[in-house]
């Protein structure tokens, strides 16, 4: 009697007899490996239907024969099941459903005949399942769809090799997220004209041998798997395709020459695929359909031709190449054109304006991060179907063109990190639509135009940091419902908080949309759907600038710094709940932190350092739980720092500069002659005009 065994390994032993042993040898025993041996009798003994416990039964590759036995549905906790390489001659049994922990599932090479089971799509732990060698005589279409439920939320290996399985392999199988093995070997499948398998978690490599059969394929999309092409340079494939995406793939170093063959096609995705050499030209030429073209960050260099002739070229991107030279001139046709972060250099008068006459269908203009120079031309009349443009972190110069006015579908206007001047041209008010306006790091000045607050209705991002904006700040802003980030730092801006401000619904309600990118759709023939281009932002928090993308719709920013800003705080403004980020730091503000501070729970960071501040830091200040950035210092607050989790684990260069006592600081709250932060000239009466900075 073994009572305690728990597990049995009799793998490879070359024994001849099964041994009829009684079950309670056995009561406690999850693992039992008796493959690999060569048993006379052909029968699984009825002893091993009793052991309630097991957890892993192996009985493959020995001479069982006859209908997988019944009895192993009593197996109720078995989590792999291996019976491979036998001799079982029923069909896939109905009853393995009863196995709901199963895991693993072998059957392969036996002599199984028969469907699979529908009741197998209640096996939902399933992670591995290997029937290989049976005649199921099923259509591939119908086994997908049996495993399409909770199965394909967790299925990671499929052996169907040598099974009798036809019909047509669909893009089913891009519901398998988690398929990292997948043979279908030796069967009856005929190639799809449609395979769509973008978004999973595919790798490998694909060769001439894999599109052998597939002569009428026409859409093969597999981008952001992690797969690798390698094929013959001369390779010249059986089929031609229309739509092909290979986005994030591995397409070998040079442009793919095979590709030039295809002449139906019409959407040529390769974004970031490892191509270098040039921009291939004669494939405007060969694929004369072509409308989408996304060769995005690659490494292509040289000169960008005259775009003029691909009249059928809707949507080109190039972004985060090496291209060189001047911007080229493009097709009226083209919706979108994408050619930031390159070396593309020059004014961009001829490019912008040799069709004065002409209305460009442009609705999508992206020329950021280049080393474009000169004046922004005064010809976007041209250009009134344009919904984004970005000529964001170039040398541009001058005033804003007045004829920006003209683009009154307009909802993102990006001009960030140049050296334009000038105020804002009044005519700006015609693009009601905007959502976002940057032109941040500039030399804009003059006031904030009230009309902001009245045109701008649909504001969510308003940057206009690091400018030479003067004035109070237009209570109209706080129409701006929908405003979700309002950047105002560094300029000379004066005067108080508006006591409106509590009206920027969108930071005072905690993630009041669905969602978390913005994003501007646009039509794409294609399987695929309709296009997006998402809005990105550089947002600076913390002291840090972060791009912000994919959950840019989930923040929400004041920062007010590095101005002239005077008086007490509005009490609105901590209605404003959802805000992550409060920046007030080097102003002139006075009075009392708000009490209520403690109800803006979003709070990360807040920063109200070089102030005049008075008073003690509220209690309420210590429940804010999210709190991980802090600076009070060199303002006139006194008394002790709230006890607190949260306010004790800053350094204690958050507080200096105050009449502050407690942990962090040194002092402690019983010592006397706690002195009053003199300002850089040693004065005690200040002109409230006056901005001091204490080190």
């Amino acid at each position: 009697m073994l009572p305690s065994l728990v597990e049995l390994d009799l793998s490879n032993c070359q024994l001849h007899h099964f041994p009829q042993l009684p079950v309670a040898n056995f009561s406690t025993l999850t693992t039992l490996d008796l493959s690999h041996n060569q048993f006379d009798n052909s029968f699984v003994p009825a002893w091993v239907f009793g052991l309630s416990r097991l957890h892993f039964l192996n009985l493959g590759y020995n001479n069982f024969q006859g209908p997988i036995p019944e009895g192993l549905q009593n197996l109720t906790s078995l989590k792999h099941l291996g019976l491979p390489f036998n001799h079982f001659s029923s069909s896939v049994p109905k009853w393995f459903d009863r196995l709901t922990h199963l895991e693993h599932l072998s059957l392969s090479y036996n002599s199984l005949e028969g469907r699979i089971p529908r009741s197998m799509a209640r096996l939902c732990n399933l992670r591995r399942l290997y029937l290989g060698g049976a005649k199921l005589n099923q259509e591939i279409s119908e086994i997908l769809e049996i495993f399409s439920g909770c199965v394909s939320n967790g299925l990671e290996s499929l052996a169907l090799a040598s099974s009798s399985i036809s019909g047509h392999l669909t893009d089913q199988l891009g519901q398998f997220k988690n398929l990292d093995s997948l043979d279908l070997s030796n069967n009856s499948i005929v190639g799809p004209r449609v395979l769509q398998l973008y978004l999973n978690k595919l790798h490998g490599t694909l060769s001439e041998i894999h599109f052998a059969n597939l002569t009428k394929l026409s859409v093969f999309l597999v981008g952001a798997n992690k797969l690798t092409l390698k094929v013959k340079r001369d390779w010249i494939p059986p089929f031609q395709l229309i739509e092909l995406g290979l986005r994030s793939c591995d397409v070998g170093s040079r442009f793919p020459l095979w590709l030039y063959s295809q002449k139906d096609l019409q959407f040529l995705d390769l974004f970031n695929s490892g191509i270098s050499g040039t921009f291939p030209n004669r494939l405007l030429k060969s694929a004369s359909q072509l409308y989408l073209l996304d060769l995005g960050h690659n490494q292509i260099h040289g000169e960008l031709t005259n775009l003029t002739k691909a009249s059928q070229l809707s949507y080109l991107s190039l972004i985060a190449n090496n291209f060189s030279g001047s911007l080229p001139l493009i097709s009226s046709n083209l919706t979108v054109l994408e050619l930031s972060g390159n070396s593309l250099s020059g004014p961009i008068f001829h490019f912008l304006c040799y069709t004065i006459n002409e209305t460009m269908k442009l609705k999508f203009l992206f020329l950021d991060r280049n080393i474009l120079q000169g004046k922004l031309p005064d010809c976007w009349m041209s250009y009134q179907n344009l919904m984004a443009l970005d000529l964001s972190n170039n040398k541009f110069t001058g005033n804003l063109p007045t004829s920006l006015g003209s683009l009154s579908s307009l909802v993102s206007l990006h001009l960030r990190k140049n050296r334009l001047s000038g105020t804002i041209p009044i005519l700006l008010k015609n693009c009601t639509s905007l959502v976002t306006l940057d032109v941040g790091e500039n030399e804009v000045f003059g006031n904030i135009p009230s009309w902001f607050g009245e045109r701008f209705s649909r504001m969510v991002l308003l940057i206009l940091r690091s400018n030479n904006f003067d004035g109070p700040l237009p209570t109209e802003l706080c129409d701006l419902a929908f405003l979700q980030i309002l950047d105002l730092a560094d300029n000379n801006l004066s005067g108080t908080i508006p006591n409106c401000i509590h009206n920027l619904t969108a930071m005072a309600t905690v993630n009041p949309f669905t969602g978390n990118a913005i994003e501007y759709s646009f039509p794409l023939n294609s399987t695929i759907g309709p296009g997006t281009v998402t809005e990105q932002e550089l947002v600076v928090t913390k002291g840090v600038a972060a791009d912000y993308n994919e959950i840019l719709n989930l923040v929400r920013i004041i920062d007010f710094s590095k101005n002239l800003f005077s008086g007490t705080l509005p009490m609105g403004l901590t209605n404003l709940k959802a805000v992550q980020s409060l920046n007030l730091s080097y102003n002139i503000f006075t009075g009392r932190i708000p009490e209520t501070i403690g109800t803006m729970r979003s709070l990360e960071s807040i920063d109200f350092s070089v102030n005049k501040f008075t008073g003690e830091i509220p209690q309420s200040m210590s429940s804010l739980t999210f709190l991980n950035h802090l600076n009070l210092s060199n303002n006139y607050l006194t008394g002790k720092i709230p006890s607190s989790t949260q306010l004790q684990s800053f350094n204690a260069s958050c507080f200096l500069g105050n009449n502050l006592c407690g942990a962090p600081l040194p002092k402690n709250c019983t010592d006397e002659n706690v002195s009053i932060p003199e300002d850089v000239n040693g004065e005690e009466d200040e002109d409230e005009n006056d901005v001091d900075y204490w080190l």
